[in-house]
């Protein structure tokens, strides 16, 4: 299937149809195959054909949110308001080493998310949900970019036949952790490539233990980044844990070797 073109793989579901054609409404569309260790087949990763589409859509949204209040309730809301106030960029729509070595990660070790729920904070394009539900991960994926949910439903149903339960919020604001908090608990939070800001530490900090059952683990992929190495410097001081990994290759449809670290936390017991 080529998304871009005006004829639909007639074999596809009529679903995935209907959310395909949603997406090309919204934007130019470019499939990549995304080999994975542990997957007899590439992931299929369908994403904005232009990376800085979304950027530009978001521009335009910012300037005419001045002219209208932001509706709707709770962490939805919160998480509109961010988006529009530029508090978090979309990142989403490209495709990131971390995410990728997040899912490699899952699918060496499938059993980790077969232990109770599963919640990705961030899913992107669902690259790493692809992996989780492929290993049998009863998963919820959170986001404060609606498109980015669209996308991911999009992905895991094309490659997986199954579709994680959206939540549509800011796990950086009260509103959202609350709603992540009462969709839990969680025998496995994952996050890729989350921590861009030093603001961002706080809040993740606070919630991960909010959210894990009493055993859960939290694993994190990062690229090395100053805020990400402080994160990692202030969990250790809290007694988080951790088994990481270092994984360094030239990723699919990158030009040159990345560095990503997986994290594996587990926190103290009380």
């Amino acid at each position: 299937m080529n998304p871009g073109a005006d004829d639909v793989d007639a074999a596809l579901s009529p679903t995935l149809l209907r959310l395909g054609r949603q997406l090309q409404r919204r934007y130019p569309l470019h499939e990549l195959s995304v080999p994975l260790a542990g997957l007899v087949e590439p992931a299929l990763i369908t994403l904005p054909a232009d990376p800085d589409g979304p950027l530009d859509q978001m521009a335009a949204i910012q300037a005419g949110a001045q002219r209208r209040n932001v509706t709707g309730a709770g962490a939805a809301r919160d998480a509109q308001r961010a988006v529009l106030s530029g508090a978090h960029m979309p990142y989403w729509a490209l495709l990131w080493p971390s995410g990728m070595a997040l899912a490699e990660a899952l699918l060496a070790e499938p059993e980790i998310v077969r232990q109770g729920r599963t919640l990705e904070l961030g899913c992107g394009l669902g690259v790493t949900a692809v992996a989780a539900l492929h290993a049998g991960a009863a998963l919820w994926t959170a986001d404060c970019f609606a498109e980015a949910l669209a996308f991911c439903r999009y992905n895991t149903l094309r490659n997986t036949g199954l579709r994680p339960h959206p939540l549509l919020l800011d796990w950086r604001n009260e509103a959202g952790q609350e709603a992540c908090v009462a969709a839990g608990p969680f025998a496995l939070v994952l996050a890729a490539d989350v921590l861009y800001e030093p603001e961002d530490i706080a809040p993740l900090l606070d919630l991960i233990p909010r959210l894990l059952a009493p055993g859960g683990a939290f694993w994190l992929a990062e690229p090395g980044r100053r805020v990400s190495l402080a994160f990692t410097r202030a969990v250790a001081e809290h007694g988080w844990r951790d088994e990481p990994t270092e994984v360094e290759r030239v990723w699919p449809h990158e030009t040159k070797p990345a560095r990503v670290m997986v994290h594996r936390y587990t926190l103290p017991q009380e």
